[in-house]
């Protein structure tokens, strides 16, 4: 599989040994009201984003690499690929950061289904809406600690030291799994 511009990267995505991923029943008394209706939104984050901000939404593809999967993630998706294709997004409202989204894509799926690694600028959930047979598992969630690897690569040195809420979901297009984990910013609900 190549595409232009995709990078290869030395890096391994991964779960860590710290990751506690609870359902909302687990979670929802300790994370800020405010949050738990974007935590709990059964819909698409990227919809909800527009409803909020209208024409100053917008949604920027941060990186697209072709990476190591590791063992325990292989497990969690019930694949045996070595390698994924992992993407990173950020959704703003004018000049702030709300969401950062990572998408997982094992090789397989992308070898079934290479338009995933074309999407650039556009909403996956979106597009994953538009396909037949997708279903999503249920919404995990967990407070990330600012050392936590996801929580890292969202905030990309912008606002360490906070620890911020995630949720993530397997989807599944068939037998062909997605991992998408999105991260709440701290700018979440700034109108910038």
């Amino acid at each position: 599989m190549s595409s232009p511009g995709l990078k290869t990267s030395a890096a391994t995505v991964q779960v860590s040994a710290i990751d506690a991923w609870l359902p909302m029943s687990g979670c929802e008394t300790r994370a800020p009201q405010s949050l738990l209706p974007w935590l709990a939104e059964p819909g698409l984050l990227t919809a909800r984003v527009r409803a909020a901000c209208g024409e100053a939404m917008s949604l920027r593809m941060l990186r697209l690499e072709r990476t190591s999967l590791a063992p325990q993630l292989r497990d969690t998706l019930g694949v045996e690929d070595a390698e994924c294709l992992l993407r990173e997004v950020e959704i703003s409202c004018g000049a702030d950061r709300w969401i950062f989204a990572q998408s997982v894509f094992p090789l397989s799926t992308v070898g079934r289904y290479p338009w995933l690694g074309e999407l650039g600028d556009n909403g996956l959930g979106e597009s994953l809406a538009r396909v037949d047979d997708v279903r999503r598992e249920p919404l995990e969630y967990a407070e990330l600690a600012p050392t936590h690897e996801l929580a890292r690569a969202a905030l990309a040195g912008s606002e360490s030291g906070r620890a911020v809420w995630a949720r993530r979901a397997i989807y599944r297009r068939g037998s062909w799994p997605i991992l998408v984990q999105e991260v709440f910013l701290p700018g979440l609900g700034n109108s910038g």
